[in-house]
């Protein structure tokens, strides 16, 4: 019997309301166990920094898959040692301590500074803190920055450089990455949730079904509830424009599709605005069900007709279940992943663009959404599943 290895998978919440999150852990864990298990190697799964402290299971492809948890906190701050020895079941020291290899995701665009220095000082701490035990540590596909306070860029950066390999899901955080890291630790790959599995559904057939993602965050305004993301669009009256836009056309039901769902935070809550625009403003649209995992948002998203969101794990739920799609970006990272390293030109700019122009590329893209269909699939068929299997193979290469 070969020996068990021990993983720690940082920052990939299995229970995070925010399914794109969630959609992270679920996607890495496929990963992992589809490597280990051909290679008939024994492991065991941490996750570090969750939302809970159990000892769980969750069948993935029908392969049931046994792991703990390790509540999140700031590492490095002066409390955790005091956590550490007072909460033991909770924290889980030496369970961390064992972990023979780190896999961090960063919850995919969280190690930067956009959503301020809180969460940009938890999610460096893990890494500083695995780096002090001499663990290996990978970075898994995510986007790296921005970085707009100069000392947060250089604290990153010296992080990174103890690790193993930074993994970048999009050109613009590799091309920026690579300026402050060796080439050689440095790829460019994909989103792991482009692998997430689905099942495929199909919603009412003699309907157009299109399917729109509102975030809750952008409605409200952000966590400043003061446009917080600097957007050029009034969002608000952008939505409304959307809605009444595809209400006008002949057949199509609207689906307001929710991602994120938390039950304790209305700020970010893409099911209460859904709500509230059904009630108050729009009554015949379908509210999408408040899902229980990635998967089930997935599954959902596939059997729509044509989508378009914020959330950028809605609309990579949809562009990997081949929906055509419009996102509307509200960070690099949208324009990183979909126009530059998938070479996909549908999508609206909220940063740069005004409420006009991104109505009227939905509106094309709705119209073009059967070539955009085509589209998708030779994307997937070759830049998706190329890059998939380089990131395999080094994660394979990494986990020996």
């Amino acid at each position: 019997m070969r020996k068990k290895i021990k993983i720690g998978i940082v920052w990939a919440d299995p229970y995070n309301k925010n399914l794109g999150v969630a959609a992270l852990s679920y996607s890495a864990t496929t990963l992992v166990t589809e490597i280990l298990n051909s290679q008939n190697q024994p492991f065991e799964l941490v996750f570090v920094g969750s939302s809970k402290w159990i000892d769980d299971h969750t069948s993935i492809n029908g392969i049931e898959i046994q792991f703990t948890n390790s509540f999140r906190m700031n590492m490095l701050d002066w409390k955790a040692p005091i956590k550490f020895l007072l909460y033991p079941k909770k924290f889980k020291l030496k369970k961390l301590l064992t972990l023979d290899y780190i896999i961090d995701i960063g919850e995919g665009d969280s190690f930067a500074d956009i959503y301020g220095n809180e969460r940009f000082n938890r999610i460096l701490s893990t890494k500083l803190f695995f780096s002090l035990l001499g663990k290996k540590q990978l970075l898994l596909p995510q986007t790296i920055g921005p970085f707009s306070d100069k000392t947060h860029e250089n604290k990153a950066f010296r992080a990174m450089r103890k690790l193993n390999y930074v993994f970048c899901r999009d050109r613009t955080s590799y091309e920026y990455t690579v300026k402050h890291l060796d080439r050689d630790k440095v790829f460019e790959l994909i989103d792991v949730a482009f692998f997430l599995p689905y099942t495929p559904q199909k919603h009412t057939k003699n309907k157009i079904n299109v399917g729109i993602n509102i975030s809750g965050l952008l409605w409200n305004g952000g966590y400043t509830k003061s446009n917080q993301f600097n957007l050029k669009v009034n969002y608000k009256d952008l939505i409304k424009s959307i809605l009444a836009y595809f209400e006008s056309q002949d057949n199509v039901q609207i689906h307001l599709v929710s991602h994120v769902v938390p039950d304790d935070n209305p700020i970010e809550d893409d099911h209460a605005v859904s709500l509230e625009i059904k009630n108050n403003l729009f009554p015949n649209v379908i509210v999408s069900p408040k899902f229980n995992s990635p998967i089930e948002a997935k599954s959902y998203i596939s059997g729509l007709d044509f989508f378009t969101g914020a959330r950028m794990h809605a609309c990579i739920a949809a562009f990997s279940s081949s929906v055509p799609v419009y996102p509307m970006a509200y960070s690099r990272k949208f324009n990183g992943l979909f126009l530059e390293t998938l070479n996909y030109s549908s999508g609206g700019d909220m940063l740069h663009m005004n409420d006009e122009e991104i109505l009227n590329g939905i509106s094309d893209a709705f119209e073009s959404r059967k070539e955009l269909k085509s589209i998708i699939r030779d994307r997937m068929n070759t830049i998706v599943v190329e890059r998939g299997n380089i990131l395999k193979q080094k994660l394979s290469d990494f986990l020996s």
